[in-house]
């Protein structure tokens, strides 16, 4: 009887600056891929990784990569621009970012946005019990 066993894979690190994503191996620093958001410019891009997917919110636009090939699912343009704070509760990615927040699914529709209009603007935290994302104090 011959004995089989798994052993797991080490998981690809995933690195973001300005408008790229690259997937890395961990052990050794070699880029496994790298993905360029579409329009971006020098802004930086936030990142939020399951087992299943990378979101990636830069100043313009929002990503969905398959993790860990890197494979693009989706991209959109986002409703504001700016740094992102993200959140993912049960089927639905929040980005918020200058004092909005817009609601999209999880295959890129956006739902809605909401402006908070002559409330402020500004990085903005998000959270439910359990899950919070707190933003980056640079704008």
């Amino acid at each position: 009887m011959s004995e089989y066993r798994t052993i797991a894979a080490a998981p690809v690190l995933v690195a973001a600056f300005r408008d790229q994503i690259f997937g890395v191996d961990p052990a050794t620093g070699r880029v496994l891929w790298e993905y360029k958001q579409a329009g971006v410019g020098f802004s930086s891009t936030a990142l939020l990784i399951t087992p299943a997917a990378i979101y990636a919110a830069s100043f313009s636009r929002v990503a969905c990569l398959h993790y860990p090939t890197g494979e693009l699912l989706w991209e959109v343009k986002a409703a504001t621009q700016g740094r992102a704070t993200l959140l993912l509760e049960g089927d639905r990615l929040y980005v918020a970012k200058q004092g909005e927040v817009e609601c999209f699914s999880l295959t890129g529709k956006s739902l809605w946005h909401n402006q908070f209009k002559s409330k402020g603007m500004g990085p903005v935290a998000l959270g439910v019990p359990d899950n919070v994302a707190q933003p980056d104090d640079k704008d």
